[in-house]
């Protein structure tokens, strides 16, 4: 359950970092709003563009819930190393002082980084997690918004 002041109604191209779009029918996405190189970026949480980004500045196509303000949880058991093992799109890293998600741009092959945190402590390697929530609150007062598997098609 969400109150009514924690999310609006809007477009993505309205939504700031790290703001979450939840769709109002089967017509639309849920994705995430996230720092792109350039902006903010719209990341795609499921449906068929899955994984993939792209700019989000002004776009008023895309539109749904708009909670913003949401925070980025990993799975400690779904820990890898991106040493060892291929981080694919959809996974979360955290490096230096930042924690990041992996997203398909534009093109077949074309794999970029999108910000979900900056300013963490300073880490002198990487950890990747192939599972991560979206919540909203903290302690008795958390939700769960959206979960990511990336063995799971949802």
């Amino acid at each position: 359950m969400l109150s009514a002041h924690e999310f609006t109604v809007g477009t993505i191209g309205q939504a700031t970092p790290l703001t979450l779009v939840m769709p109002r029918y089967h017509g639309e996405e849920s994705i995430l709003i996230a720092h792109a190189e350039k902006g903010p970026a719209a990341f795609f949480l499921s449906g068929g563009d899955r994984f993939r980004c792209f700019e989000s500045t002004g776009n008023d196509a895309w539109r749904g819930l708009l909670v913003p303000d949401v925070r980025i949880e990993v799975d400690v058991k779904s820990v890898f190393s991106p040493d060892y093992t291929v981080v694919g799109p959809g996974s979360v890293t955290r490096e230096n002082d930042g924690l990041y998600v992996v997203a398909r741009g534009e093109g077949i092959r074309v794999v970029t980084k999108l910000t979900l945190e900056t300013d963490l402590a300073p880490a002198s390697a990487t950890a990747a997690f192939s599972r991560w929530s979206i919540v909203l609150g903290e302690g008795t007062h958390k939700h769960v918004l959206h979960e990511v598997n990336m063995a799971s098609p949802h």
